[in-house]
């Protein structure tokens, strides 16, 4: 019971002043300094990494309040415990010192915060602009594709559902999401009328088309950046887990990421109408998907897909989807 007690405290604490706790094992700190270092005020300087801290990661009012504790925490420190900084010269100017000291402590917690809020806005709108490039290369694909009529956004999306799933790291997941927004880009290259010919294609058209990966992969290596590195997976996002895809890698000599974007590009493919037949339901869709795991699809993958669906519910997502072609966020 009193433990329960205790941690309730503790987060209670935490929840109030995020810094509190570290400033208090940092008192305590404090206190076995004061034996072993002659002179006091180079302890003083340990309260910087706790305001500095607390700027960097909480808010410009959290930041400031404790700072506000730390000054408090030092006068009261030098008033009742350490006798010696009030000796060693006159009383007034070492109360003089440490308002200066605490004045900048709160100053320096002030303008860190300040500083971290305005690169995070700067990071935002530097996120804005790099996802308007974005939808923009993505209308720039779909009406080339009028088969696809939002297709690449649903694989973002889709792709990143399963990157979460699989437990990503976070540049990874962002990664995913590109990839799977600009995996047809490569389709720009190849005749819009090949590409919306509804009859059966010939084997001259079919390796026609076939090189839109190869055409992606070139489009945004020399880019740089995410976009060089989304390369390998926009180009091997065709190929097959048994080695029977365009290249022939199989199993892990595929890119993870292009193992993820492939499941969630045939995915949504069979879920969307064409020209030549009307999409199917997800039950449909995942099955399909399932039947061809370990020949076609890794079976990791296609196992996070089915998790997906089962957790946020498949149609309810296609239907999000198919509501809006806007650039898919992940959270």
């Amino acid at each position: 019971m009193f433990n329960i007690q205790r941690e309730s405290i503790v987060r209670a604490i935490r929840h109030t002043r995020p810094g509190i706790v570290s400033l208090l094992m940092l008192m305590v700190l404090l206190g076995l300094l004061n034996w072993l270092v002659v002179n006091k005020s180079i302890v003083l300087y340990l309260f910087y990494l706790p305001v500095v801290f607390a700027a960097l990661k909480w808010s410009r009012r959290d930041a400031v309040g404790v700072a506000g504790l730390a000054a408090l925490l030092v006068i009261s420190y030098a008033f009742f415990v350490s006798n010696e900084m009030l000796t060693a010269r006159g009383k007034s100017m070492i109360w003089a010192e440490l308002t200066g000291w605490g004045g900048i402590l709160i100053l320096t917690a002030y303008i860190v915060a300040t500083l971290k809020t305005r690169i995070q806005k700067a990071l935002a709108d530097l996120q804005q602009a790099y996802d308007g490039v974005l939808a923009i290369l993505s209308k720039f694909i779909q009406p080339v594709d009028t088969d696809t009529e939002a297709h690449c956004v649903r694989v973002s999306t889709w792709a990143s559902r399963i990157a979460q799933e699989l437990k990503l790291g976070g540049s990874q997941i962002e990664a995913t999401r590109i990839a799977g927004l600009l995996h047809d880009v490569g389709k720009t290259e190849v005749s819009v009328k090949l590409l919306r010919k509804a009859a059966n294609l010939s084997q001259e058209e079919k390796e026609r088309i076939l090189t839109h990966t190869t055409r992606g992969a070139a489009l945004v290596k020399p880019v740089g950046g995410i976009l060089a590195s989304i390369a390998d997976t926009v180009e091997a996002h065709h190929e097959k887990y048994d080695g029977t895809g365009y290249r022939g890698l199989r199993g892990e000599e595929i890119p993870l990421l292009a193992r993820i974007v492939a499941v969630a590009d045939a995915f949504d493919a069979m879920l969307s109408d064409r020209p030549y037949r009307k999409g199917v339901g997800v039950p449909e869709a995942l099955a399909s998907v399932t039947g061809v795991s370990g020949a076609d699809f890794d079976p990791a993958v296609v196992s996070a897909l089915q998790r997906v669906v089962s957790h946020d519910g498949g149609e309810d997502i296609f239907a999000q989807l198919s509501r809006t072609q806007s650039v898919p966020q992940v959270g």
